[in-house]
C-alpha cells in the first residue's frame, strides 16, 4: 500500500495523486530522493565566483610582481638620474639678485633723497634688510662719484662715495656735509685730496693709451686742453705707473670762488722708460682751478708753476 511521503497516511485510491490527509503530492519517486546537496545550481554559481576569485587573486598578484620590478629598477638608477618632476617644481630657486647689486654702506635712505652718479641723478632701491642699493649695470667705469643728497630739517646735506671699480660689492659713504638742493657745496681738503689723487692717476694713464677718454673729474675744457698731447703721445716716453704715482696740493694759495677753486698742486709720477726700461721718477707742478658743473667738481684749467710758485702760493690761473 503505498503511503504519503509526508504524514505517512495510506492512499487507498489508485493513482491518488495527492495525499488526502496532508494534501502533499504524491508520485512514484519521492520529490527529494533524487536531490544531492548542495545543488547543482548552487555548485555552478559556487565554480563561476570561485574562477573570478581565482582571476582577480592572479591579477593581483601579477600587479604586486610588477609594482616590485619597477620599484627595484628605481632603486637601481644612477646617483645622477633626473630629478622626480613634483619635487624639481617645488624646490626653491636660488638667488642671485644680490650679486647684481652695489650696497650703499653708512647711508640710510630718507624721503626725498637723490643719488647721483658722476653728478647724472640715478635710481636706487632698498633691500629687505633697509640696505640701499644701486644697480651694478649702471657703474661702467673706474673711480666713479656717488653722491647722496637728503633733505634736513629747512636744507639739505650731502655724502660722497668712491667706487674705484665697477666689480667693487659696497660703496662707503662720508660724513654728511651741509650743500645746496643740487648738492654744491666748497670741497674740503679731504675731498680735493681724494679728486686730484682720481684725476693725476688718470691723466697718466691717459699719457699711456693716448686716450683722452680714460681721464676723470675732467671738464669739457680741461679734457680739449690736454687732446694734442695724449693723442700724439707727447708724453709716453715713459710708461706711468698709476700705483704709485699720487698728486699732492698746497693749502697756500688756496682760494674760493664762485663755483670755482683754484690751487697750486705737485704731481709726483713714476715709470719706467721705454727705450731704456730704466726706472724714471719726476714732479709736475701746477695752478689748477676746478668748477662745479653738472652737478660735480671737475679739473677746468691747469698752467705749469715752478716750485718756488707752490711754496709760495703764487697762483698762475686768476681767480674768478
Amino acid at each position: 500500500m503505498k503511503r504519503c511521503p509526508k504524514c505517512g497516511a495510506a492512499c487507498l485510491r489508485p493513482g491518488q495523486k495527492f495525499c488526502s490527509q496532508c494534501g502533499a503530492p504524491l508520485s512514484e519517486t519521492p520529490p527529494q530522493a533524487n536531490v544531492s546537496w548542495p545543488p547543482e545550481a548552487f555548485v555552478r554559481r559556487k565554480r563561476t565566483v570561485t574562477i573570478a576569485a581565482v582571476a582577480i587573486l592572479a591579477v593581483v598578484l601579477l600587479a604586486l610582481v610588477w609594482v616590485a620590478v619597477f620599484h627595484k629598477l628605481g632603486e637601481s638608477q644612477p646617483v645622477d638620474a633626473p630629478a622626480d618632476p613634483v619635487t624639481a617644481e617645488t624646490a626653491p630657486a636660488s638667488s642671485t639678485s644680490g650679486e647684481d647689486r652695489l650696497y650703499l654702506e653708512n647711508l640710510t635712505a630718507v624721503d626725498g633723497m637723490k643719488l647721483t652718479l658722476n653728478g647724472q641723478e640715478v635710481a636706487y632701491s632698498v633691500a629687505e634688510d633697509g640696505r640701499a642699493y644701486l644697480e651694478r649695470s649702471a657703474v661702467t667705469a673706474t673711480d666713479t662719484l656717488l653722491r647722496a643728497i637728503l633733505p634736513q630739517g629747512d636744507g639739505w646735506q650731502t655724502t660722497l662715495a668712491l667706487v674705484s671699480k665697477p666689480s667693487n660689492p659696497t660703496a662707503s659713504f662720508g660724513t654728511l656735509t651741509p650743500c645746496d638742493a643740487e648738492g654744491y657745496n666748497d670741497p674740503d681738503e679731504e675731498y680735493l685730496d681724494a679728486m686730484l689723487t682720481v684725476y693725476y692717476k688718470s691723466l697718466l694713464k691717459a699719457f699711456n693709451t693716448r686716450k683722452t677718454a680714460d681721464l676723470r673729474f675732467s671738464s669739457q675744457n680741461n679734457t680739449q686742453s690736454w687732446e694734442g698731447d695724449i693723442t700724439m703721445g707727447a708724453y709716453d716716453a715713459v710708461e706711468y705707473n698709476g700705483d704709485i704715482s699720487d698728486m699732492a696740493f698746497s693749502t697756500a694759495g688756496l682760494t674760493y670762488g664762485d663755483h670755482t677753486v683754484t690751487l697750486n698742486v705737485a704731481g709726483h709720477w713714476t715709470g719706467v722708460n721705454r727705450t731704456t726700461g730704466q726706472t724714471e721718477s719726476g714732479t709736475d707742478y701746477m695752478t689748477i682751478q676746478a668748477i662745479w658743473r653738472d652737478g660735480i667738481w671737475q679739473i677746468d684749467r691747469s698752467m705749469p708753476c715752478s716750485e718756488e710758485d707752490y711754496q709760495n702760493g703764487t697762483l698762475k690761473i686768476s681767480v674768478n
